[in-house]
């Protein structure tokens, strides 16, 4: 084999391998613009706001995160005004309090969704409003229907029936606050690093966790002394 026939082999290799390259980097940046646009779909709406792209995904999410934080944070709160650990997950046995997480989704509807912001005293009261509200109807309804009670006001001032009490109003007025006034800006910059794929299997292991709870719920009702109220 001549020189010139080595040299022409390897430029007609090099030249593959360019070529090998090229098609590598246009799938990355094929891939890249297609989650790019993915993103883009998410977030349209308001600049800048947790709310762009509203969709069933983000509203799942929602609900699943602060059914866990309310119950990590009620819990923690309560250890620490009466000194010992109890049970606050309420109907169903894992780590899911319904009230916080529908609460927050009506939240995030009502206050978080608005093109003009509202001002942290107005989502301070209606957020105790609404609060209030969600739990008188669920307190009333696990009352009346399956006889059941899993929290009583009757011992603090300004109680109605035991479902509520201006105590837990002025709660979930701060809560309110917190998750619409604080909170919005870090969970924009945490949903945009999600990809759509980890979106879909986080909500996806996380529906099928509930479902089972749920399950065992109505097989095991969550009920007993220091967890329902007689």
């Amino acid at each position: 084999m001549t020189t010139q026939e080595r040299f022409a082999r390897r430029r007609k290799k090099l030249e593959e391998k360019l070529t090998r390259l090229d098609l590598q980097e246009a799938r990355t940046l094929q891939r890249e613009q297609a989650h790019d646009e993915q993103i883009a779909r998410d977030l349209a709406g308001v600049p800048g706001h947790f709310a762009h792209g509203l969709n069933f995904y983000k509203l799942f999410w929602v609900f699943f995160l602060c059914c866990f934080l309310g119950v990590v944070i009620e819990t923690i709160f309560c250890w620490i005004a009466s000194g010992r650990l109890s049970q606050r997950t309420g109907l169903v046995w894992g780590p899911f309090n319904l009230i916080y997480g529908i609460g927050a989704v009506l939240f995030y509807l009502l206050l978080g969704c608005r093109r003009k912001k509202i001002h942290p005293a107005g989502v301070f009261f209606l957020s105790a409003g609404i609060g209030t509200g969600l739990e008188l109807l669920i307190g009333w309804f696990l009352d009346i229907f399956w006889n059941l009670r899993y929290w009583d006001y009757s011992g603090y001032p300004f109680h109605f029936h035991g479902y509520i009490c201006l105590y837990a109003a002025v709660g979930f007025g701060i809560a309110g606050v917190l998750w619409i006034c604080v909170l919005e800006a870090p969970l924009t910059r945490l949903w945009k690093r999600l990809t759509p794929k980890v979106r879909l299997g986080l909500n996806t292991l996380l529906l099928l966790l509930f479902a089972a709870d749920c399950a065992a719920a109505l097989i095991f009702p969550n009920r007993g002394a220091g967890i329902t109220f007689p």
